[in-house]
């Protein structure tokens, strides 16, 4: 995304280029503005608020949403890469993106908390941000082929991934719910006590 920003987006606003590197500003601008807006609306739900494995469903559709909006960037261009996007589509992708984030990394933080062992959940908090760099890197590889398959094929085939990745998740939610023992339940703090003795032990 980057690489298209610099290249193949209209980035002029009157006689200023806004410069490629001030995009990447928009994912913690959105992560300020919606967070809050996220944090009220999943104590509004209460007792009708999705489970951790169908927020990260969630985050998966918001992921290929945002990469439709890229793909109505090259749509834009059809065909001809001499032509300049519009700078909106990037802050569609960004928009979903940071929603998308919103709904799996604070979550997935407290679910390591929640199912890791009391001796372990350092160790799992690392290994958490550990796939988060091997991800990053694997992005990076993904992102060197841009030039070999064409923006197209990049932006749909991770807009496709996502959303069957997503129903995937969604279906198995279910059963992913059964294994965590309780850690989705509404339990009260006494209960909870109990359950971090019952790992110690």
């Amino acid at each position: 995304m980057n690489i298209y920003t610099q290249e193949y987006t209209d980035r002029m606003v009157g006689g200023f280029e806004i410069p490629a590197a001030w995009f990447q500003s928009l994912n913690p601008f959105f992560i300020i503005i919606c967070a809050p807006i996220a944090a009220s609306l999943w104590v509004r739900l209460g007792s009708k608020e999705p489970s951790s494995p169908v927020k990260f469903a969630m985050a998966l559709f918001m992921l290929a949403l945002g990469f439709l909006c890229m793909i109505g960037a090259v749509l834009e261009q059809g065909g001809d890469t001499t032509v300049k996007t519009s700078m909106f589509w990037l802050v569609g992708a960004f928009f979903f993106h940071t929603l998308g984030e919103l709904c799996l990394s604070p979550i997935g933080l407290s679910l390591v908390t929640k199912l890791a062992p009391l001796r372990l959940v350092s160790l799992m908090m690392g290994a958490w941000f550990g796939f988060n760099a091997i991800a990053s890197y694997v992005a990076g590889i993904i992102g060197s082929h841009v030039g070999d398959y064409g923006a197209m094929a990049i932006f749909g085939g991770i807009a496709a991934t996502a959303a069957i990745s997503g129903l995937i998740l969604l279906t198995l939610s279910g059963t992913l719910i059964r294994w965590m023992h309780g850690a989705e339940s509404n339990a009260t703090p006494s209960e909870e006590i109990e359950q971090q003795q019952v790992q110690i032990a």
